[in-house]
């Protein structure tokens, strides 16, 4: 058994539920799990209780959201000293017409450079297109990118591509091989989902 903190950002939901579903797929098979909103991490956080640290953001604007940099940045020295994992979620990794994933781990390599930080295991996560939770223009924004990337832009209705067995499967075996004190491989991460970069 192990005691494992799932931190995250999210805009418009997904990357929570993202956070929740590493949780739960985690307590089922006893380990203690706490999870938390990295912009609302208290200053006085004790990473040395934890066996494992998840970290997940989705990716906005070509970088990660401030508060979960922020949370790497306060917490580097820490995080060096854990088995860490990076779960970046977007859909970029599905693109039909450029190489998204290789697209997606620049953006994690500028991560790694800003904040120091070196995650035992990175994974590429595929998010959602909630096309009627947005405003008109972040609709009409999102289905002009969506489009050129050979992606869905029926806007009457929404899009998750997350495939939740891959998020299963990559938690329960980095926390497996954690609990068992076993070295921990890095693979290459393999997009977590099949459809362009949405917020997440």
């Amino acid at each position: 058994m192990a005691t494992v903190l799932v931190v995250y950002a999210s805009r418009d939901g997904q990357t929570r539920k993202v956070a929740e579903r590493i949780a739960n797929v985690l307590r089922v098979r006893r380990h203690v799990v706490e999870v938390l909103d990295a912009a609302r991490a208290p200053s006085d956080l004790d990473l040395s209780r934890f066996q494992a640290v998840f970290v997940g953001s989705p990716v906005h604007a070509q970088g990660y959201l401030r508060p979960v940099v922020r949370f790497i940045q306060s917490h580097r020295t820490e995080l060096e000293r854990i088995p860490t994992l990076f779960f970046s979620v977007g859909l970029a990794i599905l693109s039909k017409i450029n190489d998204g994933r290789a697209q997606t781990m620049q953006i994690v390599d500028r991560l790694i450079a800003e904040t120091g930080w070196h995650p035992r295991r990175i994974e590429l996560v595929a998010g959602a297109l909630p096309y009627t939770r947005y405003n008109f223009l972040i609709r009409f924004i999102m289905r002009r990118i969506v489009k050129k990337e050979g992606g869905d832009i029926d806007t009457s209705r929404n899009y998750e591509y997350t495939d939740w067995a891959a998020v299963d499967r990559f938690a329960a075996e980095f926390v497996g091989e954690v609990a068992a004190n076993r070295p921990i491989e890095v693979p290459l991460a393999a997009p977590a989902a099949n459809g362009p970069e949405a917020r997440a």
